[in-house]
């Protein structure tokens, strides 16, 4: 194990994800070495993570021969992860990830219906947003075409001076 961890600090690493358990001694030397280790991670969010950082998610560090290697160019490149506390929960950011533009929205709200209200709202407005700028053009909605008859209306009724 602490070859495993060796390799893998070595290649220059100082941030590892794992989809599952990190012992306490990998644990130790991790910490010995600074290098930060976070376990049990969700299968795609270490997928977006890679993507996001230019790593490559691995399964195992056997190669054919059945040796154990870690190459270099498995990591990937941010400027800095740091762990935030946002409400009630922790949360790990990667910042300045030079592979890929993203960005994460964190919602929060009382209770589970109304955060599934506002998660389908902005669903909703970032697909208008998107279909927006893939057409060039914007068809008038949400009572816009109500609002302006009402307007006209107003404005056509006051032409007259008795009811």
């Amino acid at each position: 194990m602490k070859q495993r961890v060796t390799k893998i600090i070595q290649s220059g690493a100082n941030v590892i994800l794992t989809s599952m358990g990190i012992d306490d001694l990998a644990s130790k030397y991790m910490t010995e070495a600074g290098c930060i280790g976070l376990r049990r991670v969700n299968k795609g969010d270490l997928a977006r993570i890679a993507k996001l950082t230019g790593a490559t998610v691995i399964s195992t560090m056997a190669t054919p021969e059945g040796e154990e290697v870690f190459d270099p160019s498995y990591l990937g490149e941010c400027d800095e992860v740091v762990e935030e506390a946002v409400g009630d929960n922790d949360f790990v950011f990667f910042k300045g990830c030079k592979k890929s533009t993203a960005c994460t929205i964190i919602l929060r709200g009382a209770n589970e219906y109304m955060l599934d209200e506002v998660e389908r709202s902005l669903h909703d407005s970032i697909c208008v947003a998107k279909r927006t700028l893939e057409s060039g053009k914007v068809v008038a909605g949400g009572g816009a075409v109500d609002v302006a008859l009402s307007i006209y209306l107003d404005q056509y009724c006051r032409n007259f001076s008795g009811k």
